[in-house]
């Protein structure tokens, strides 16, 4: 690997990618890297050699990461520098660093709401950002769905070349589980919210954290929701559930007996073994039901 001489320090060499993961599962990175600011990761990805792959993770709580070595330098946003929060008013700006769970808490604590329902999700801010992840707010038929893009008002990236702009959401495509973000570093992202109750946001936390608990399966390690629900309303838990999956299993990977969109990491389980294991519910779901699921996870390698 041949890095610019003042980063040769700053690059961890065969870092084992399963310590951060929520899967457990994934092979030794060509690089780990956790830039101090943004100036530091615009000199860096200037200086690097032509054709060098690089990759953002978060806390690794969307991700599917292969086994054996992979050819990438992974950028971790892990330093204060992207861990900010700065509230003005209603407007909050806030690092691509920063946990989802931490966020809400914090700006719950000023009276602020719209945003409880990134509690429910494990990660981070830029990565929320880029899967515009979302989530219910009371889990049943009445529940409130919500994403990311709801209250995102601009996001702040950095390109492969080290540029820094300013993307205001109109220049932003959401969608479903997916932005047209991904080939930028996100750096933070300004949310426009509304004035609240405390007292209120704090209840609607503890019954998104006290659901969460109840409906999903944290009993091991996973990626959460491993496929995107179908179009039409239907549900990818459901549809595998009716398949007589729960419990299938694979090596080690095993579909939750608690909710059927989670495969689950019983203790040891490799990359090889979930891939084999969501082939045999694709192609299950799609010979009962002729609808094929799309993984939510991102398979990275």
């Amino acid at each position: 690997m041949n890095l610019p001489k003042a980063f040769k320090n700053k690059v961890k060499k065969g870092e084992f990618l399963r310590r951060h993961t929520t899967f457990g599962i994934g092979g030794e990175a060509l690089g780990w890297y956790e830039p101090l600011d943004s100036r530091e990761l615009s000199g860096f990805l200037k200086r690097l050699p032509k054709g060098t792959d690089v990759f953002a993770i978060g806390a690794g709580s969307n991700l599917l990461v292969r086994d054996g070595r992979i050819s990438k330098i992974f950028i971790r946003f892990s330093k204060p520098f992207f861990r900010k929060i700065d509230i003005s008013g209603v407007r909050v700006r806030a690092g691509a660093g920063v946990s989802l769970g931490a966020l809400a808490r914090a700006l719950v604590d000023q009276g602020l709401t719209g945003h409880e329902f990134l509690s429910g999700i494990p990660g981070t801010l830029g990565g929320a950002v880029a899967m515009n992840a979302g989530a219910r707010t009371v889990f049943d038929d009445s529940g409130t769905y919500r994403e990311i893009k709801d209250i995102v008002e601009d996001v702040e990236v950095m390109d492969r070349r080290g540029r820094v702009r300013i993307l205001g959401k109109d220049k932003i495509k959401f969608s479903y589980r997916h932005s047209s973000l991904g080939p930028l570093f996100i750096l933070a992202a300004s949310l426009k919210l509304r004035r609240g109750s405390v007292a209120q946001g704090r209840k609607m936390i503890a019954r998104i954290q006290r659901e969460r608990r109840t409906r999903q399966e944290l009993s091991y390690p996973s990626a959460g929701s491993f496929f995107r629900n179908p179009r039409g309303g239907d549900s990818a838990g459901r549809l595998i559930d009716l398949c007589g999956l729960k419990g299938a299993r694979v090596g080690c990977a095993c579909v939750s007996s608690k909710h059927a969109n989670f495969i689950l990491n019983k203790g040891g389980a490799t990359c090889d073994d979930v891939m084999k294991l969501m082939e045999i519910i694709r192609k299950t779901v799609y010979n009962r039901y002729k609808i094929r699921l799309h993984p939510e996870v991102k398979i990275v390698g």
